[in-house]
């Protein structure tokens, strides 16, 4: 076993020189480590050994993402307590933390296993994901988690076992499982308020076979064998599921003009120092928030297909408008216009649908429509 201390006479090796010399003794094919931190982040992963054997990392005192992006054949043991992203973006490694973890434990983990030896902070388990290819990412958790845990989760297993924390009004936090639209949450304790898009359910047979297999090995990890009794008592246990799309409540919206009057704050956040006329401009904008104008810049020859139009300017390749209708075919928005008068013809695009998206200048055979800057269009008004 590689033993390293990142203090040398009171000095602090950096973050990037610890996983540097980590990652040299992986490729000399060290495969287990036992590292004494100094709040250094990243401790862990994504690293593997050539041969394909285990790698195998005991922390004391890691910083954030510990076990970030952690491979499989990859262990991390964290004596005592960690800070925030234990286990983030999980990639297949076994995470365990005998003490508390920080916010976002097990955020985004795709695969793997996760065992906190005591409580998680806030948003952990948020956006767990599963790729059915893969066995699903599983976080546990011996007490509690903070508010906002597994929102937006989308795939894998969560297991909050409530120990010491069943006088809690609530063993998820406040506001668990916002936007939960996959995977499953294992509890034990009182919960709060859920959304209206998930469901609390009795355990099945099922449910009870994994968690007595998974709380096993739970318990070994974080070395508490002997609250398998306690905890066992699987009548104490619910889960949290997403409803179906089809049984999901649909909420009635309104558009972002009627948020920003009914909703906003009266004269805007700004308007000790600036006006706002509360327009709501579109995620494609048209009219002056353009940022393109299409120009018709005729040559300025005359005869049937052209306009004499002296304001504009004669530039390289430009040609006469032969009038032959393209810009008004291509045009997405029906922006383009065309007027007639007499023998001559002009056309323009209508600001209030034109995006300046530019197509028309694309098309056009006699090189006409150009592009030019709104900001130099309006400051030239």
């Amino acid at each position: 076993m590689l033993r390293m201390n990142t203090l040398h006479n009171h000095e602090r090796m950096s973050t990037q020189d610890l996983l540097l010399a980590i990652e040299a003794a992986v490729d000399r094919g060290e495969t287990a480590f036992h590292i004494e931190a100094s709040g250094q982040h990243d401790i862990g992963g994504p690293l593997w050994n050539r041969d394909g054997k285990k790698l195998m990392f005991t922390v004391r005192n890691p910083g954030q993402r510990v076990g970030s992006m952690c491979l499989p054949d990859t262990e991390v043991l964290v004596e005592g307590s960690a800070s925030a992203d234990v286990g983030w973006l999980n990639a297949g490694g076994r995470i365990t933390v005998r003490g508390d973890a920080g916010d976002t434990a097990g955020h985004c983990a795709a695969a793997g296993v996760i065992y906190i030896g005591g409580r998680a902070g806030a948003r952990s388990g948020s956006l767990m994901k599963h790729d059915p290819m893969y066995e699903p990412p599983e976080l546990w958790v011996l007490k509690s988690v903070g508010s906002f845990s597994f929102e937006f989760m989308g795939g894998g297993k969560a297991v909050v076992c409530g120990y010491e924390s069943q006088t809690m009004p609530s063993i998820l936090g406040e506001r668990p499982c916002v936007g939960m639209v996959g995977g499953v949450v294992y509890f034990r304790g009182p919960v709060s308020s859920l959304p209206p898009d998930v469901r609390v359910c009795a355990l099945n047979d099922d449910d009870v076979t994994w968690l007595e297999t998974g709380l096993e090995a739970f318990l070994a990890a974080i070395d508490r064998p002997r609250l398998r009794k306690e905890l066992s008592v699987w009548k104490h246990w619910q889960k949290i599921i997403p409803l179906p799309q089809e049984q999901q409540v649909c909420q009635s919206t309104f558009c972002m003009a009627q948020f920003r009057a009914g909703e906003w704050i009266e004269n805007g956040i700004f308007s000790d120092v600036a006006p706002d006329d509360f327009t709501v401009n579109g995620l494609v904008a048209v009219g002056d928030y353009r940022l393109r104008v299409p120009v018709w810049e005729n040559s300025g020859c005359t005869g049937r297909g052209s306009f004499d139009n002296p304001s504009a300017r004669l530039l390289p390749g430009a040609g006469a408008c032969r009038d032959c209708k393209i810009c008004l075919k291509f045009c997405p928005q029906k922006a383009i216009t065309r007027k007639q008068t007499d023998d001559n013809v002009a056309y323009g695009a209508d600001s209030g649908c034109c995006t300046g998206c530019g197509i028309c200048a694309a098309v056009c055979p006699c090189g006409i429509w150009h592009m030019h800057s709104n900001r130099d269009m309006l400051q030239g008004e």
